[in-house]
């Protein structure tokens, strides 16, 4: 798949998952095949041309389901490698060195996960607890890091509510990972704009991903912060997306599904002065160059 045969794209979703383990809370469970056929039919359906699973190992990956779901709905759908944060962690995490989590990315991304021939494409989400990049949180990114320079592979990170995807930049940056490489996720969580500013100065993408998820941020304050750095110059460095990764996310149970970011964010972005062109930058030429490799 060449990325100039891909339109729009949303950089950072589930279609499988599950946080339930820790969450308790079923409704956190995306499992259904025939129903994530159904949701990435009308998210084609909105115009939309690729998914982004950011799904790790620890967090319910189904990569043959991804497959089947991916021809079922004529969308193409990029699994991820990795692990998320440490309350989900397998407890071997703990005991396992930094360079033999490197080597198990590795080889997903470029052989297979799990004996398929299905390779990763991306490394995420890489995430961090709350404000805490906590000592085994710090392996697993370094370990990112040096999978995403063995393969190029882009590296999409969880900083979610807190600034704290300055304290990922800063590791990766020991590990000499070039930031144009690295997606810090849910800027749209924390809406402080010296944060904003800091990640971007940085040379990293910002990613806009959690879309129409309103007990987080109401859609109207992130139009504000986007057109903000439209109007500073960075829209080559915005990424958009929904994160989508609960039952009551999808159009079938009443939510918004994954087709919200090109249908009523995209009318928000438009009544804010936002033209078309600028769209088509920030859900398809800005993630087609990250994610690339």
């Amino acid at each position: 798949m060449r990325p100039e045969d891909v339109g729009r794209i949303l950089p950072h979703e589930h279609v499988f998952c599950d946080f339930s383990r820790v969450s308790r809370n079923l409704d956190h469970v995306l499992n259904d095949g025939a129903l994530a056929v159904d949701e990435l039919v009308a998210f084609r359906d909105a115009g939309g041309s690729l998914v982004v699973d950011c799904t790790p190992q620890d967090l319910g990956r189904d990569p043959s389901g991804l497959r089947r779901a991916s021809e079922g709905s004529g969308v193409h759908v990029v699994a991820a490698t990795g692990w998320y944060r440490r309350a989900f962690y397998p407890a071997w995490i703990d005991d396992t060195p930094t360079s033999v989590l490197a080597e198990r990315m590795i080889g997903e991304l470029l052989d297979g996960i799990d004996g398929t021939d299905i390779r990763a494409g991306v490394i995420g989400e890489i995430g961090v607890d709350r404000d805490l990049l906590s000592a085994v949180e710090e392996r697993v990114l370094r370990a990112a890091a040096r999978a995403q320079q063995r393969t190029g592979a882009a590296i999409i990170t969880h900083a979610s509510m807190y600034p704290v995807g300055l304290a990922q930049l800063d590791v990766l940056d020991e590990e000499a990972v070039d930031p144009a490489r690295v997606i810090i996720g849910h800027a749209d969580t924390y809406l402080d704009p010296d944060y904003h500013d800091a990640v971007l100065r940085r040379g990293a993408y910002l990613a806009f991903d959690t879309i129409a998820r309103v007990h987080q941020n109401p859609d109207e304050r992130r139009v504000e912060a986007i057109v903000r750095l439209l109007d500073q110059g960075w829209g080559a460095r915005l990424l958009l997306s929904s994160d989508r990764c609960f039952r009551s996310d999808l159009r079938a149970f009443g939510g918004p599904g994954y087709g919200v970011v090109f249908t009523a964010f995209f009318d928000r972005l438009r009544s804010a002065g936002v033209p078309d062109a600028t769209l088509d930058s920030l859900t398809i030429d800005n993630p087609r160059r990250v994610l690339a490799w």
